[in-house]
């Protein structure tokens, strides 16, 4: 065997290396696209379970000062309402002062007196921002 056939036969061609990219690249497409549905359910979840949480302190609240809080934040820190402040404790201890959905955005909470409920609480789900279509809302009253 000569030298110029020997190397021929050494190495991969190049059919051989974009055959093995192609396999790589599905492959990596479906892990991705089976993560992805799996990461979107944990966040619906989280967002779900921090409603409920919020749910929970905003009755609390309204047990304790016959009203609801004007914000999210009255849940967090003290409101600057000297009758609520000096009978106020914490309702929901947070490490960044700052409620949150799954998608890292905050909750929208807007008191609603004479309305269908007393409050709103939603967060706007996948689909961040207004704009986002309503069926996509996860609203505390709506599948909890």
């Amino acid at each position: 065997m000569n030298y110029a056939n020997k190397h021929a036969q050494e190495g991969f061609t190049l059919i051989e290396i974009l055959i093995a990219f192609a396999l790589v690249m599905i492959l990596g497409g479906v892990v991705y696209v089976s993560t992805k549905g799996i990461v979107e359910r944990n966040r619906r979840t989280a967002t779900l379970e921090s409603m409920r949480v919020i749910r929970n302190a905003l009755e609390q609240f309204r047990e304790d000062f016959d009203q609801y809080p004007s914000s999210l934040r009255d849940l967090i820190k003290k409101p600057a309402d000297e009758k609520i402040a000096e009978e106020w404790n914490p309702y929901i201890e947070t490490k960044k002062g700052e409620l949150k959905d799954g998608w890292g955005q905050p909750f929208h909470y807007a008191p609603t007196p004479g309305g269908e409920h007393e409050y709103e609480l939603y967060s706007y789900g996948s689909k961040q921002g207004k704009s986002a279509p309503k069926s996509g809302w996860l609203d505390v009253w709506k599948k909890l």
